[in-house]
């Protein structure tokens, strides 16, 4: 489906099913939340709290949110990992609609959901991904932009930042307007009427090399010192949308353009030139027939490109496209017998293709299909749960005919079931089935990947991933104390990951030239630029523990949070999963009283000895931030606040141990942040 089919989809809804209903309705705001049911598990950042914690990357904005951490490929590439699971087991999307870029097959692929263009950000985990099947079975993060508003609004209102960082020379700016008619040009909601309503933003950064408090390489005084060699970043993007809000509901449509250049720190001066073009479309109606209470449509169509250049030369060693869309109807339907909830249909369709010295995946189009169902009954302050999810995937590798095409059923379930304890103590046990196909390098992947330092196999007879999960969750959030305990575990019966090979059982990791020739031995262990990884199947368990607690006493200027979490993955003949999170405890204070607001926070990263094969322990760290900023009102509702803020106060030597080179790519050392905040 093209963008024109895209569009022309929506068109068409619009006028088959506005036209209808467009006079006899109530005056409403339909909305549509990535997971509307009671017992998901999930966080949500926004206001305040996004605004502190926006970093260059999504991974990074999201390290320290309970049983989340960063792929840690520098700051400009960290994908989120969420309880261990990363990669093709998270879904990152944009309003619910699939992100479509490359960050899901590398490491050293940025995501293309900048911090900076979020208004809010939500985390799902557990069951209450399986709207999105199986591709989210380790959890789903959602940057929600706003770009089309879905509510009708009045005047011009908008926000601006403007900010400076010390460890990277970091400059950066971004600003928003949004603005409607609503009561201005007589379009107030009157019968018959509405509100055309916009956004436009934009948003720059400019990055150096970082600072770093040791050696670049763990171990190595002879390895670079100060800052970390190549691993600036740049990046610029601009974005618009517009909506009609009336008594029927809502329409839009959007476009994003962002443009964004980093550093690859690694061996080779490599440097990534990333574009990406979005555009969405979104249709919202209000009980479009008598037994449905809401109906949603929405599509994205993106286009992506990036370059991988070697900066000595400035020549392109690999390019990576990715083209494709991705479309979702969802059906909110009234109470029948006690039981409401939502199905919906969902296509998806990407063309992923690699060219140039490291073209290691063939061009291959990956298309979903799919229909599901959440259903929910209260029984007195107890809540029960349902929900299906049938989808047809198939694989295409068009690149090279060689290649076998691969197709695919999957098959997700969940149940889930709310009691109420004592008082405002609830428990939540929930159970779930979920299947996903292999991902496109998993199946087809043969060729060096500098970024990682591998050389990577796949296996086109990889079968389907299956995994059954249950979480049991027990908290309150009642004031002034708020708290959740969370158990959960993950079984996979064909759990599929990279692990390093010994081709020859020398008892050594192999490791490659770039033709894919072993060329180490006993004796020279480490000759050969890349590490020889292939993509095998096992049975595997993952288990973890999160604690969070809240405190807000009765009239104080203080608040308090307190966070734990852990996880541990094993797989079945090559011992612990590779690149585990550690065990973090964090504790956090905020201050708001008059114009003056604070935060200060504290988290202990543990020691990861728990590694798989051939990969080596990560040291613990810990990480001390804090903030203190100064807000005044600039009439009505608009204010402005001064902020200074620092990171990593104590200079920890960061590695992250879900990173594929945290033995030679440590994180940023102290840094200070400063800038102004204003809304208007």
């Amino acid at each position: 489906m093209s963008r024109k089919d895209c569009l022309c989809w929506i068109a068409l809804s619009v006028s088959g099913l506005c036209s209808a209903h467009a006079q006899s309705l109530p005056a409403v705001t339909v909305t549509t939340p990535v997971a509307d049911d009671a017992s998901q598990t999930g966080t949500s950042l926004s206001g305040a709290e996004l605004d502190r914690r926006r970093a260059v990357s999504l991974g990074d904005t999201l390290d320290g949110q309970v049983g989340v951490s960063s792929s840690g490929f520098s700051t400009a590439a960290g994908r989120p990992v969420i309880r261990g699971q990363s990669g093709s087991r998270v879904t990152v999307s944009e309003n619910g609609l699939d992100s479509l870029d490359a960050s899901d097959i590398s490491p050293d692929h940025a995501v293309t959901a900048d911090p900076l263009a979020a208004r809010r950000i939500e985390v799902l985990r557990g069951p209450s991904t399986l709207r999105y099947g199986g591709n989210a079975v380790g959890g789903l993060v959602n940057s929600i932009s706003d770009l089309i508003p879905t509510t009708a609004l009045q005047s011009v209102s908008g926000d601006l930042l403007l900010g400076a960082d010390s460890a990277s020379l970091e400059k950066l700016g971004a600003v928003r307007l949004r603005g409607g008619n609503l009561g201005g040009t007589g379009l107030a909601p009157t019968p018959g009427g509405g509100s055309l309503n916009w956004t436009i933003g934009g948003f720059a950064r400019d990055a150096s090399d970082y600072s770093i408090p040791g050696n670049a390489t763990l171990g190595d005084p002879s390895s670079p010192t100060g800052r970390l060699p190549n691993s600036n970043n740049r990046s610029q993007g601009a974005s618009a949308g517009v909506s009609w809000v009336d008594r029927w509901g809502v329409v839009g449509l959007s476009h994003t353009e962002l443009h964004a250049t980093y550093g690859v720190p690694s061996d080779q001066p490599i440097y990534i030139d990333q574009r990406n073009h979005r555009t969405e479309g979104l249709l919202e109606l209000d009980q479009p027939v008598s037994w449905l209470e809401s109906l949603s449509v929405k599509a994205a169509q993106v286009r992506y490109r990036h370059q991988e250049i070697d900066a000595s030369n400035g020549e392109v060693d690999t390019q990576f496209d990715s083209t494709g869309y991705d479309a979702r109807l969802e059906a909110a339907y009234l109470p029948i017998a006690g039981v409401s909830g939502v199905f919906g249909l969902n296509s998806r369709n990407r063309t992923l293709s690699s060219s140039g010295s490291e073209a290691y995946i063939p061009s291959t189009t990956d298309r979903q299909n799919a229909a599901f169902l959440t259903a929910a009954r209260a029984f007195g302050d107890a809540r029960l749960e349902f929900g299906t999810r049938q989808s047809q995937a198939r694989l295409d590798p068009t690149g090279n005919p060689d290649l076998p095409v691969r197709d695919f059923s999957l098959s997700d379930y969940s149940l889930g079931l709310q009691l109420p304890v004592r008082g405002p103590v609830a428990l939540s046990i929930n159970f779930a089935s979920a299947q996903r196909a292999p991902s496109v390098p998993e199946l087809y992947a043969d060729g060096p990947h500098a970024a990682t330092a591998t050389y990577e196999i796949g296996n086109p007879t990889l079968d389907k991933e299956r995994s059954r999960n249950i979480e049991v969750s027990i908290g309150s959030t009642a004031a002034p104390l708020s708290w959740k305990a969370t158990a959960f575990q993950q079984r996979f019966e064909n759990y599929i990951a990279g692990f390093a090979t010994d081709v020859n059982n020398d008892g050594v990791a192999d490791r490659t030239n770039n033709a894919g020739t072993i060329v180490n031995s006993p004796q020279d262990p480490n000759a050969g630029p890349l590490q020889r990884i292939a993509y095998q199947q096992a049975p595997a368990r993952f288990r973890g523990l999160e604690l969070e607690i809240g405190w807000q006493p009765v009239n104080s200027s203080w608040s308090w949070r307190s966070f734990a979490d852990t996880v541990r993955g094993t797989v079945d003949g090559f011992g612990d999963a590779p690149r585990l999170p550690p065990v973090r405890v964090g504790v956090s204070t905020n201050y708001a009283s008059g114009p003056w607001t604070g935060f200060a926070s504290v988290m202990y990263a543990a020691q990861q000895n728990r590694t798989s094969p051939f990969e080596t322990p990560t040291p613990s760290y810990t990480r001390v931030d804090g903030e203190i900023a100064y807000n005044w009102k600039t009439g009505g509702t608009g204010s402005t606040t001064l902020f200074v803020a620092g990171r990593n106060l104590l200079n920890e030597d960061i590695r992250l141990s879900t990173s594929y080179v945290k033995d030679t790519v440590p994180m940023p050392g102290r840094s200070f942040y400063a800038g102004m905040r204003v809304k208007f």
